[in-house]
């Protein structure tokens, strides 16, 4: 996915890589969250099919795992380490082996968090509440929802994201 900008073309940092694009998360933020353009008001949800080479500083993360946003020339990104975040989430006997960055982490900014979540309050996030940990949960439970990972987890999940499918536009 590339976005122009002052009539140069910017390439995401997503697109160096293989991936699949699950679809779309809603963020109907006041400020602009992709590359300064207020008209975007969604984030590209990603399945990454490579392993990122440690010198990407954009995100992390191995085949598998998810992303929210694609980095430079995108919204900034969140990883999602699969399947250890649905075990975060729905195994209650489940506990990470090192810190909770190890099974999820974001890649942005203050001033990129502080817009997103302008967006994000919108669909139930609130400021007493760690957006990492919202996100995290509430991707969890869309993709249980979507049953993604039906076979590893056989739980009811509701998530309070808004998903637009890339095939339905659902």
């Amino acid at each position: 996915m590339s976005f122009h900008h002052e009539g140069i073309e910017i390439m995401s940092s997503i697109d160096k890589y293989r991936h699949e694009l699950l679809g779309y998360i809603e963020c109907d933020s006041a400020y602009d969250i992709v590359c300064e353009s207020d008209a975007v008001k969604y984030v590209a949800l990603y399945r990454l099919q490579e392993t990122i080479p440690h010198d990407e500083y954009d995100f992390d993360g191995v085949s598998g795992d998810i992303l929210l946003g694609g980095g430079s020339g995108e919204a900034p990104a969140f990883r999602l380490s699969m399947p250890d975040t649905l075990n975060f989430f729905f195994k209650d006997d489940w506990q990470p082996c090192g810190s909770v960055d190890e099974v999820f982490k974001a890649f942005w900014s203050p001033t990129e968090s502080f817009k997103l979540c302008s967006g994000f309050l919108k669909y139930g996030w609130n400021p007493d509440r760690d957006i990492e940990y919202w996100l995290a949960e509430n991707i969890s439970a869309l993709l249980v929802e979507r049953q993604e990972y039906k076979s590893l987890f056989d739980v009811k999940a509701n998530s309070d994201l808004v998903f637009v499918d890339v095939l339905s536009n659902k």
